[in-house]
């Protein structure tokens, strides 16, 4: 079968999906039988667009073929639209290599660069297109933060359910606050049987959208965190309760507390939306979350690891260690690398080290580490052990130095303002001044 008539069954089978019950979220608009979109008229920068998308648990349009090009572009036209953002960020001038969709489908396989296009030297990374005129559906560079226009936002495809308030790419999201029962709060287990109580379970995730859609249910609901639906098989090994997949882990490098259930942090921080380990008798908000189409059949809840008599025998025995334990990395002696050291650029998510970390005695090396998230996001870096001589210096994208930590740290965190940081080492004295190197794992947030 030819690429174009892949491409033809593929639309046709997209189309005949959505005709069989698939819609979109209220306000979005169905094109080509495979996307739910929405345009925004007001001009926004393109973080700020990003930021409006994620509230709706989508991002910014991506576009795979050149029917959806087409539609896309007449739908922005249809409302008067000159140029609108793209969910595509280049890291690169000339290069489409190193174009990427906010979708974490990866770099481009479809692309409608005008030429000269993308033209990230003097300009920046994101993307947007030409709405009318010659150069009408094609693709341009732009700065990212200087520059306001319209954009376009993506969310997935759901079922209809007309008793769902939340509907989300085919499922019914039940936050606590919103249930008719006498408190939000609740232990683990009375959370889970609320939530069975309403064909549901505690809520599984499983994507950096999720998350976002999420995050944006609670943002004035007055939560600082909320009982996902996981608990522990292992030590800090967690399974969702609803038996799908561990597909996907938001879980906080730092977090320091030993429980058997997982909490999402839902405070003021800007990176919110973390997991971490938490002691399932504490009372807490949770969110249900039912699959539309039918009941949810009652989950088995797996008996906690750590039992305990009471909260306050909890408080004297729990365990705080430095760093969340899946992210330490025993020491050596002997020349270990996986530092990432002087890759051209290293998406998140991912860890780097120091050249030749774990070691107690580190090799010379200057380093540079390029780090990148996808357009929606920010660079949060998690620093788990830290013991340098000299600064680790660390860069935002236009060369500001944002931070130059350096001796033996506690783990810490620097958050970049984009989605582009860089970081630069010299280890020439660590091993003389007995300093062992740094760990550090990168997320988007």
């Amino acid at each position: 079968m030819s690429k174009l008539s892949l491409q033809i069954l593929l639309f046709l089978l997209a189309v005949l999906y959505g005709a069989h019950g698939a819609v979109c979220p209220n306000g979005f608009k169905l094109i080509n039988g495979n996307k739910c979109l929405r345009v925004f008229t007001n001009n926004l920068k393109h973080l700020e667009a990003e930021t409006d998308c994620s509230y709706l648990g989508g991002t910014l349009v991506t576009i795979k073929n050149a029917v959806d090009n087409r539609a896309i572009t007449n739908l922005a036209a249809s409302v008067g639209a000159n140029t609108v953002w793209i969910g595509v960020f280049c890291f690169a001038t000339g290069n489409t290599t190193t174009c990427y969709s906010d979708d974490n489908s990866g770099v481009l396989n479809f692309k409608s660069f005008a030429a000269g296009n993308p033209a990230v030297q003097g300009n920046g990374g994101c993307v947007y297109m030409q709405v009318s005129g010659k150069n009408a559906g094609q693709w341009m560079s732009a700065p990212c933060e200087v520059i306001g226009m319209p954009f376009i936002c993506e969310v997935p495809l759901t079922n209809p359910d007309s008793s769902c308030k939340r509907n989300y790419n085919g499922y019914c999201y039940l936050p606590s606050h919103e249930l008719q029962i006498s408190s939000p709060n609740a232990t683990y287990s009375q959370a889970e049987a609320i939530c069975q109580s309403n064909n549901a379970d505690l809520v599984s995730i499983h994507s950096k959208p999720e998350v976002d859609y999420i995050r944006a249910i609670y943002r004035n609901a007055g939560a600082q965190s909320i009982y996902l639906g996981a608990q522990a098989f292992l030590p800090d090994t967690f399974d969702w309760v609803d038996g799908s997949n561990w597909d996907f882990d938001n879980t906080d490098p730092l977090a320091t507390i030993k429980g058997d259930c997982l909490a999402m942090d839902l405070s003021s921080k800007p990176n919110n939306g973390m997991w971490s380990e938490t002691n399932c008798q504490n009372i807490n908000y949770f969110l249900c979350k039912r699959r539309i189409g039918g009941a949810v059949m009652a989950s088995t809840v797996m008996p906690s690891l750590n039992v305990i008599s009471s909260l306050e025998e909890e408080e004297e025995n729990v365990e705080k260690k430095r760093v969340n334990p899946r992210f330490n990395l025993k020491k050596h002696s002997e020349l270990l690398d996986y530092s990432n050291c002087n890759a051209t650029i290293l998406m998140s998510p991912g860890t780097i080290t120091s050249f030749g970390y774990p070691n107690t005695q580190p090799p010379v090396a200057y380093c540079t580490w390029n780090l990148a998230a996808l357009g929606p996001y920010r660079i949060g870096i998690y620093f788990t052990d830290f013991s340098t001589y000299a600064n680790v210096r660390i860069y935002d994208e236009f060369g500001n130095l944002i931070s130059q930590p350096n001796g033996d740290q506690r783990p810490f965190s620097v958050l970049g303002a984009t989605n582009v940081v860089q970081i630069t080492h010299d280890s020439s004295y660590d091993a003389y001044y007995n300093y062992h190197g740094f760990s550090a794992t990168i997320l988007p947030y």
